[in-house]
């Protein structure tokens, strides 16, 4: 028996970013590159283009061959159409920010929107992540995406992804001590790129329930897929709603100093890669 054990780990950064009334705002991570969990260095960005040379001849109709062409020496017109085809590659594709607009020390914010802002925060370039304080690859629309394409497309292996997040800090100006942060996210259906339930059975699926804490550092999976549950290809799930995402800040702070203060928390992704393939 051979055991091919193919897992793979992807920290993708994010950040959470707050104004402190205290205030909060929650960044995750964006990156137009896509990320791979495999050996392969083909790109993971799917792109798709259609490129028609144009012409300015009348069509003409050879009516003794009953043939209609669109140019005028009588060859056909042509055009191009490419695209990058994935195969045996899993990928974290995309993940979300959060902004929980402004909050007070031991409230609990509901989700405002997925734009943040990262002024005057350290921002990660891949080799300082320690001393990030805002993430790098977050998106606006709140979307949280993996291409599992290492099998058939209705016999998958499985997968988790799972996040962390770590304390909230002020900005680089304005100084100051950090707050602990919960971050609850709450489940929201696993669909594909026509928004089908990625499910190959009658029962939907979705991304779990989490809270995940600065205080413990945990880590919680978010999606956790198993081995024959769900179909290939894009997987997604969408954290754009008020009741998709919600923070916690304890109340563990001074709250008698007057202060106004934008905070970003990083939000860590990690994906992790069940075995493709069991003999």
């Amino acid at each position: 028996m051979k055991i091919f054990k193919n897992i793979v780990r992807l920290l993708v950064l994010t950040s959470l970013s707050m104004s402190l009334t205290p205030l909060t705002t929650a960044k995750a991570t964006t990156n137009n590159e896509a990320i791979k969990v495999n050996n392969t260095t083909d790109s993971l960005a799917i792109s798709y283009s259609a490129n028609t040379t144009p012409t300015t001849e009348a069509a003409s109709t050879d009516t003794s061959s009953n043939t209609t062409t669109t140019k005028a020496d009588g060859s056909p017109a042509t055009s191009t159409v490419s695209v990058t085809v994935l195969s045996g590659i899993l990928t974290l594709e995309a993940v979300p920010d959060f902004n929980f607009g402004t909050m007070t020390v031991g409230s609990i914010g509901k989700l405002k929107s997925n734009v943040v802002n990262t002024d005057g925060f350290t921002v990660d370039d891949g080799t300082n992540t320690s001393d990030a304080t805002a993430g790098r690859d977050g998106n606006t629309d709140g979307t949280l995406s993996v291409i599992d394409s290492r099998n058939n497309l209705k016999d998958m292996p499985g997968f988790t992804l799972s996040a962390a997040i770590g304390k909230l800090n002020p900005t680089n100006t304005d100084g100051g001590s950090t707050l602990d942060a919960i971050l609850h996210l709450n489940p929201m259906p696993l669909v594909n790129e026509e928004n089908n339930n990625v499910s190959n059975s009658a029962t939907p699926l979705k991304t779990d329930k989490i809270s995940v804490s600065s205080v413990t550092g945990n880590s919680a999976p978010v999606m956790n897929l198993t081995k024959g549950s769900y179909n290939g290809g894009l997987i997604k799930a969408t954290f754009n709603t008020p009741d998709s995402a919600s923070l916690e800040i304890p109340n563990t702070a001074d709250n008698t100093k007057t202060s106004a203060k934008n905070m970003n928390a990083v939000v860590t992704w990690t994906l992790n890669a069940a075995p493709a393939t069991t003999n």
